[in-house]
């Protein structure tokens, strides 16, 4: 499976479960990306409330280039950023692969 590393850096609600949390991660031209997103399907840790945290968001590459990736966060699950995006280019290095 292939995830974004991405760092969530606040808690949006916790009212109930799962938490909702804010994540980002800034792509191969410096733009940062925000999603809110449920703590299980960014992490597989036990949620702490302590932040900032790294987290993952699942994707598949679309296309590949010398130093970096394009890739759809609608597959595995379906995620979206707040500006309603769900493909971006990233760096080869914030791709990691489980």
């Amino acid at each position: 499976m292939l995830y974004i590393k991405a760092i969530a850096t606040k808690l949006i609600d916790d009212s109930n479960y799962p938490e909702i949390v804010l994540c980002e991660f800034i792509d191969y031209n410096g733009k940062k990306h925000e999603f809110i997103e449920k703590w299980p399907v960014i992490s597989d840790k036990d949620f702490s409330n302590f932040f900032p945290v790294d987290c993952v968001i699942g994707c598949t590459i679309l296309k590949e280039n010398a130093e970096s990736y394009i890739v759809s966060t609608l597959e595995p699950w379906d995620i979206e950023s707040e500006e309603d995006l769900t493909e971006f280019e990233i760096s080869k290095s914030l791709l990691m692969k489980i």
